[in-house]
């Protein structure tokens, strides 16, 4: 076979010795091929390549580059996705003559930044995130709910997850009501959202009175958006919610990301906490966990030894592991939580003694005011 004779444009990259020019493979690689190579490369190496020219720059940003399916990997450890970073994802799959190319080339890498960013930066939940009935077709995020050791025995004594079992599930509605999807309650669903029943908040338990178990009667949970709670700092919508409970103010909950890292939202006040994602079991909480032991050898014979324990090379391994466990059950302990009786302590008293409607404030004189005339309110209907 006779050599192909080379282009001119290949013997001068060729005869070139200078060191700074290395893209001699960039150069003459189709398109196609280089971003079929460039799938194999992970997030971190995509970035880097971005740097070196701008040939692989422009590469290495393509949809061709496989940032769909790191878009398909990350999001699918995650309990919540901006619907922001979706519609980019989407569009850079749609084939449209009214979308130029080259705005939709990229798309699948934006996406995948806009997901990042907006779960690092963005702390307050907005509506679609919150809401069961996002629309008539298509129904949202269902949370869980359990009290705090904090709100005391007669709320923690019959709730599910501190009796061992799954967390209760609880749903938010846009007409401003809170539904519970899971125990189901003995009186039967009252309404049903896409043929999924919806029960009365607390409906299935029964009170044992004069011998007799009865229903105790229905209890209304509402929600609302607030910005300047009377404890804490103002904060914009979708920051805090408010709860009313039989018709009576409970402290605000507080709006955060959880700090296990899977993007979802927690809603925390002093006395209970809601989950965007599934509450571990209290029964597998890491300070539950039966230890790991070893057989170690010692002068005075063989000994049985907690692996936590041992100061050996293998614990050394296994204790990413354990940080691991740690923080997937980060909601088991109450240790982790954040919003204390004490950062809402004016909340928590009003409501104790009887206040029907907690004020909002922005820690000012008129905060003071209100919550000195909240305070009389409530002392005289005692």
């Amino acid at each position: 076979m006779i050599p192909r004779s080379s282009t001119p444009q290949e013997a001068s990259v060729l005869s070139s010795s200078s060191v700074e020019n290395t893209d001699y493979v960039t150069s003459f690689l189709p398109d196609d091929a280089l971003c079929s190579v460039l799938k194999f490369l992970d997030v971190n190496s995509l970035l880097r390549l971005r740097e070196c020219s701008s040939k692989l720059r422009s590469a290495a940003s393509s949809n061709d580059a496989g940032w769909k399916n790191h878009c398909a990997f990350l999001w699918s450890k995650k309990a919540n996705v901006c619907a922001r970073a979706k519609s980019l994802l989407a569009q850079s799959s749609t084939h449209s003559s009214s979308i130029p190319s080259h705005v939709t080339q990229n798309m699948a890498m934006e996406a995948y930044k806009t997901s990042v960013v907006d779960a690092s930066t963005r702390k307050e939940v907005s509506l679609e995130e919150l809401c069961f009935d996002e629309s008539p077709n298509k129904r949202g995020p269902i949370w869980s709910f359990r009290f705090k050791e904090s709100a005391g025995s007669d709320w923690t004594s019959w709730d599910p997850w501190w009796n061992g079992k799954e967390a209760r599930k609880m749903v938010f509605l846009r007409d401003g009501r809170i539904m519970q999807l899971q125990p189901q309650g003995k009186t039967g669903p009252c309404c049903s959202h896409n043929g999924i029943p919806l029960y009365d908040v607390f409906s299935e338990r029964t009170v044992h009175r004069d011998g007799v178990d009865i229903i105790p009667p229905r209890i209304e949970l509402k929600w609302r958006f607030v910005q300047r709670p009377l404890d804490l700092p103002a904060r914009p919508e979708g920051a805090y919610i408010r709860i009313t409970v039989g018709g009576r103010d409970v402290p605000t909950y507080v709006v955060r990301r959880s700090p296990n890292g899977n993007w979802g939202f927690i809603l925390e006040s002093c006395w209970g906490v809601y989950a965007s994602f599934d509450l571990a079991p209290r029964g597998q909480g890491p300070s539950s966990m039966t230890p790991r032991r070893r057989l170690r050898r010692t002068r005075n014979g063989t000994l049985w030894v907690d692996v936590d324990d041992s100061d050996n090379e293998d614990s050394v391994h296994d204790s990413h592991g354990r940080n691991v466990r740690r923080r997937t059950d980060f909601f088991v302990e109450e240790s982790a939580m954040v919003v204390t009786g004490h950062s809402q302590w004016r909340e928590a008293l009003l409501y104790n003694i009887g206040a029907v409607a907690l004020p909002e404030g922005n820690n000012t004189r008129a905060e003071e005011r209100e919550f000195d005339l909240a305070f009389r309110n409530s002392r005289m209907l005692r």
